[in-house]
């Protein structure tokens, strides 16, 4: 899924840079929180377990996804307030943490999936 998490990650900055580009501002950070999760992920994978050859628990692999959740809401939370009208700020709250619960969620579980068939950590 790291792969997958990489190019999430990848069009959610690409659109954050076209809204840049088209004087959106305020959606090209609202866009960036979305980024979290999926890049904790890739990061965890890729760089930590491919890169580095660590091994991840299945503890850790748990807690940065949490953490990559909990930081997203916030960060969410803090630029709602660039938004304009109170019903799209509800409305990008709410879609926007729905996305990421929903994402750690899939990541969470293909953990415990590769825990279930290989052992004790995420990724050897």
């Amino acid at each position: 899924m790291a792969i997958e998490c990489g190019v999430i990650t990848g069009i959610l900055i690409a659109f954050s840079i076209t809204f840049f580009k088209t004087k959106h501002k305020e959606w090209a950070f609202a866009t960036l929180p979305l980024t979290l999760v999926p890049f904790t992920e890739f990061v965890m994978v890729v760089l930590f377990v491919d890169v580095f050859e660590m091994s991840v628990s299945i503890y850790w692999g748990v807690f940065a996804l949490m953490a990559a959740v909990a930081i997203s809401c916030a960060w969410i939370g803090f630029v709602s307030n660039l938004l304009k009208s109170r019903r799209t700020r509800l409305t990008y709250i709410g879609i926007s943490n729905a996305f990421n619960v929903f994402l750690a969620a899939i990541l969470i579980y293909n953990i415990l999936d590769v825990v279930k068939e290989y052992g004790a950590t995420v990724h050897n």
